[in-house]
């Protein structure tokens, strides 16, 4: 129970409706009542409606001493008859105009409740009832309204303290010293706060003084810098990745009757514990012994089909032409003579070897001639006037291939956690995982990724890449990334 803040006011002839006899009431009221008891009949009827219209009503509204100013957004916006998306943007254009960059970020609750104050002076709302509805004092309501009036920003004032020992120029020194690619010490790689400390000190005319490695730290966390995490990340290298990403994606989307796709998992290892695994306990999981026997590896060749999910696949010593030719014939074998099969696969130098386009027109029952260029055994795989027809996924993004995701499933449920004590055991594994995966975990696959920002993605990060010095950017990357940029100038930009 808490006291009412808008006790019955019998010359206004409003009263909380939940207030009892003794003024309290039942709900954390917010500063409604005390507000609508304090307006006109034709401001309270305003509000009325401007409450019935956005639905809320004071005590199924969030009050501000539990989920903060922000949470009565919708009241204040009842109270002077506005909607909540307007009041919003109200409160945004008053943090923009008034709120300049400061020396230490504001807390957010506090900038809130400053902008508020402001838009509901502007809305012509009293002081005291501007206190209620922010919970502050009314002093502080007029001490924010009259700073707004004399043109001063939201931030607070700056106080006094001992000045900064180090200036904005060094400050940016040390940035620039610790979060260069290669640190300045022979052989190191990466260094730690300590190390930098202790190049400072040797060093003093970088700053003029030695620094702590906790002050280092501060100047990167004001930064939100963090030079010791590393991320991958999948830089495109094709010039034409887009148009082929597009072509793929469209087969993905309109998918021809006989679709698969065909990758190799290779070098799969036979690894077996030197030590029996301990099973789970109680608040303990189970504990496996990191030393392991490695008796051999095996490759796995895998069709996966989209539509329904079922894999064929076959595990193989190696991943050469030769080993691919056969096997592409195999599954090739399992369709109707007169089939059109359709393969997405990547890139690899045995995909369009002649020796593979030799297969392939046999197995087409078309004529081959001997190409010299590998361009030129591309697009003959990739022509539509014969019975199998490739897909090549563009360079350096073997992601596009659904296969790789099926590949995935098969370290998660069957190489992860078991042990194989022979290549021939590793095998005998795979296959009945594929079989037990195409008679109970089959499914569609459905690709919903449409490459959606990433054509400015990639504008951005070459752009980032330009900005820095780096001995990595060598001619033939800077050529292909040239050539990536005039090709989305001229297609999609």
């Amino acid at each position: 129970m808490f006291p009412c803040r808008s006790p019955s006011r019998p010359e206004t002839g409003i009263s909380c409706p939940r207030a009892d006899q003794s003024g309290t009431c039942p709900a954390v009221c917010c500063g409604y009542h005390y507000v609508r008891a304090n307006l006109g009949q034709q401001d309270i009827d305003r509000t009325e409606g401007a409450v019935q219209y956005l639905g809320a009503s004071p005590h199924r509204a969030s009050s501000s001493c539990s989920d903060g100013v922000e949470g009565n957004q919708t009241i204040f916006a009842a109270a002077i008859g506005w909607g909540k998306k307007k009041f919003q943007e109200l409160i945004l254009g008053i943090k923009h105009r008034l709120l300049p960059m400061p020396d230490r970020p504001l807390p957010k609750d506090r900038l809130q409740q400053r902008a508020t104050i402001v838009a509901l002076n502007m809305a012509d709302i009293d002081n005291r009832s501007i206190a209620i509805f922010t919970e502050t004092h009314p002093k502080t309501v007029s001490r924010w309204i009259c700073r707004v009036e004399e043109g001063k920003p939201l931030t607070d004032i700056q106080r006094s303290g001992r000045p900064r020992r180090f200036s904005t120029s060094d400050r940016l020194m040390t940035i620039a010293v610790y979060c260069q690619q290669c640190p300045p010490l022979p052989g190191v790689h990466r260094w730690s706060l300590r190390d930098a400390q202790k190049y400072f000190k040797e060093h003093p005319e970088s700053l003029g003084g030695p620094i702590s490695h906790a002050t280092i730290h501060r100047i990167l966390l004001e930064h939100a810098l963090h030079p010791h995490r590393r991320k991958y990340y999948l830089q495109i290298t094709d010039p034409d990745f887009f148009p082929k990403m597009e072509h793929v994606i469209d087969l993905y989307s309109n998918p021809p009757q006989n679709l698969y796709c065909f990758d190799e998992c290779t070098c799969i290892q036979a690894l077996k514990r030197l030590t029996p695994t301990l099973p789970p306990a109680a608040y303990q999981p189970a504990l496996e012994d990191f030393d392991y026997r490695r008796n051999g590896t095996t490759d796995l060749l895998a069709f996966l089909n989209p539509a329904t999910g079922e894999v064929y696949g076959q595990c193989t010593e190696n991943h050469n032409r030769h080993t691919l030719c056969e096997v592409f014939s195999a599954h090739v074998r399992r369709h109707p003579p007169d089939a059109v099969i359709h393969y997405i696969m990547d890139n690899l130098s045995a995909h369009y070897h002649d020796d593979f386009c030799r297969t392939v027109a046999e197995l087409s029952s078309v004529s081959y001639s001997p190409l010299k260029t590998r361009t030129e055994r591309r697009q003959w795989l990739q022509s539509p006037d014969k019975r199998i027809v490739v897909h090549f996924v563009p360079f350096h993004a073997s992601w596009l291939n659904m296969v790789e995701i099926w590949f995935g499933i098969l370290k998660s449920k069957c190489l992860k956690y078991d042990q194989f004590f022979s290549v021939d055991h590793l095998r005998e594994s795979i296959i009945a995982f594929i079989d037990t995966w195409n008679e109970f975990y089959a499914h569609p696959f459905n690709w919903s990724y449409t490459g959606e920002g990433l054509h400015g993605k990639a504008v951005r990060r070459f752009s980032r890449l330009l900005s820095i010095e780096t001995d990595q950017m060598d001619a033939k990357f800077l050529t292909g990334q040239l050539l990536l940029m005039s090709n989305l100038a001229e297609k999609y930009l």
